[in-house]
């Protein structure tokens, strides 16, 4: 497989990108239920920071607490993980694929877990939610942005939606979403990162995070 310059990706991130280019949900979950087993050794090897920039977002702008917060494309729980250690402890997860919920289940940080897709309706009631977070998840071939819809539907107002933004979306479709959910009344615009390396050992896949407080 090669990126759309010509070059091959590096060994760490060739499924990833991969998932990049997955045509549906259901491919993108097989790329992932392939790599779980391996997915984060090669993420520490590309020196991978979605996880620490949105939990580093998220203690900006939210205390530790122990209402329910949403960890919306969990994979195998790294974020979970940062935020538990931080006191952020009534988690909820999910993904779209079971082999990376496996893994997270075994780290024991979420009160429960499920298998769902962003961009479908979601099982949660209105308003459940004081903290939805989001990481690396938001991007080509992964989840589309109108999963944003249902993460607003399901935090509760005055609540935070924290999330990365990368690749394609990251300039121009992102800002006609954000557009959108503002001028319906849903959320409003409180923070963003600067912009990031998310795999700065080996790749070049630039990212930043923004913080959305719901209305």
């Amino acid at each position: 497989m090669t990126n759309t310059d010509g070059t091959n990706p590096p060994v760490s991130t060739d499924k990833l990108h991969r998932a990049y280019q997955a045509k549906n949900p259901v491919e993108t979950a097989a790329v992932y239920d392939d790599w779980a087993a391996e997915y984060e050794q090669h993420m520490k090897n590309v020196g991978y920071t979605h996880p620490a920039m949105v939990a580093a977002m998220v203690a900006r702008h939210v205390a530790p607490t122990a209402r329910r917060i949403l960890d919306a494309g969990a994979g195998t729980g790294v974020l979970g993980e940062i935020l538990s250690a931080l006191g952020y402890t009534n988690l909820s997860g999910l993904d779209a694929s079971t082999g990376m919920l496996k893994i997270a289940a075994l780290k024991e940080n979420y009160h429960d877990l499920s298998h769902q897709f962003l961009g479908q309706p979601l099982s949660y009631a209105d308003d459940c939610f004081v903290l939805v977070v989001s990481s690396g998840v938001f991007t080509q071939g992964h989840a589309p942005l109108d999963g944003l819809d249902e993460l607003v539907r399901v935090t509760r107002r005055g609540g935070h939606l924290v999330f990365s933004v990368a690749r394609t979306y990251l300039d121009g479709p992102f800002e006609l979403k954000r557009q959108q959910l503002e001028q319906a009344g849903l959320w409003r615009f409180v923070d963003a990162s600067g912009r990031y390396n998310s795999a700065p050992l080996e790749d070049n896949l630039i990212a930043q995070v923004f913080v959305f407080q719901a209305t």
